[in-house]
């Protein structure tokens, strides 16, 4: 028997809902490590007009002085605070089929009196299999292109959030970030270490991280971040020794860690490569490759908020026969004290 156009909607919805919400978020960490660190700390996103917005402390602007017997005292009215702004964006993804598609793959689409029509059970199993091959590659589209515009600087379109390159970015000297002038404001700069020659990686890892620490009143970055050529770098730098134990069998490997966990540390934190990076120097060619990048992150001051997910299915034109399907989200990406990351590069 046929299925009712209705019927079919509420199920693709039903499908893709479940699909969603039952697939854990850790299967995207091997492959999008960012993305995944991000939804693992998510604020909830209540709603704002156009920006969320936070307050900052941009110094304690003292007065700070020494006197003696009679010396008059001076008062100041302090100005501390400065509030940044990040304009939320909406990102949506979505598919669609014909009903003539359906039917060929043996699923008839009524769109008259469709409450009178059920599917069978094997014809239910079969358009469920349909739809599962659809919300699998729609929900892997979702988050693919999700995370790349998280990694990118926003620029890619007028309706992109500031992603991790907007935020931590190899030029803190110019442009602004949450709506803050970083030409004049020395507080919301980032580290930025860059053209970096091999013998000198260790030495400039070690400033960057101080200069993180010391802008962070204390905490240090928990979160190390890079590309391919970075971290065979950083492996050349590194002497492993070898404690041969006489009275076993002897077992080398000549490699360390495992997926995306590369088995190098810095400072106690685990190097973690994200194969990201090579795809955005294959799609946007940058001046400096991703793959050549290292960054450390205070994810404590770095914010993901969204409003969840909005899956529905928008009714056909008149003229077209088709079952469409898509989900919607809203989100931003923030940060509230700029200068406790980095980003080295090499050469």
């Amino acid at each position: 028997m046929p299925i009712s156009s209705d019927d079919l909607a509420a199920l693709s919805r039903t499908s893709l809902d479940d699909y969603l919400k039952n697939t854990p978020v850790d299967q995207v960490t091997q492959d999008q490590p960012f993305l995944n660190r991000l939804l693992q700390g998510k604020k909830p996103f209540g709603g704002a007009k156009q920006y969320i917005k936070e307050n900052i402390r941009k110094s304690h602007d003292s007065n700070f002085k020494w006197t003696y017997g009679e010396e008059k005292i001076t008062f100041k009215k302090r100005d501390t605070v400065e509030q940044t702004e990040f304009p939320w964006r909406r990102c949506v993804d979505s598919i669609y089929r014909s009903d003539d598609e359906l039917f060929s793959n043996g699923i008839r689409v009524v769109r008259g009196d469709g409450g009178k029509v059920r599917l069978e059970k094997n014809e239910k199993v079969q358009l469920i299999d349909q739809l599962n091959e659809d919300q699998l590659t729609l929900r892997t589209g979702f988050f693919e292109q999700l995370n790349l515009h998280c990694l990118r600087d926003g620029t890619s379109s007028t309706d992109a959030i500031v992603g991790l390159d907007g935020i931590v970015t190899l030029t803190p000297t110019t442009g602004t970030l949450g709506n803050i002038d970083r030409t004049t404001a020395k507080y919301w700069r980032n580290t930025a270490v860059t053209a970096i020659a091999p013998a000198d990686l260790v030495d400039k890892m070690e400033y960057a991280w101080r200069q993180c620490v010391r802008y962070a009143g204390g905490q240090a970055p928990d979160f190390i971040l890079a590309g391919a050529d970075f971290i065979d770098a950083y492996r050349k730098c590194l002497t492993l020794t070898q404690n041969v134990d006489a009275g076993r069998v002897k077992r080398l490997d000549a490699s360390t860690g495992e997926g995306n966990k590369t088995g190098l540390f810095f400072k106690g934190k685990e190097i973690i490569w994200d194969p990201t990076f090579d795809v955005l120097d294959d799609l946007d060619k940058p001046e400096t490759k991703w793959a050549k990048r290292c960054y450390f992150l205070n994810m404590r001051n770095i914010s993901w908020r969204e409003d969840g997910y909005d899956i529905f299915s928008p009714d056909a034109p008149h003229d077209t026969l088709c079952l469409y399907t898509a989900v919607s989200m809203r989100c931003v990406l923030s940060c509230n004290r700029a200068n406790s990351h980095a980003v080295l590069a090499l050469a």
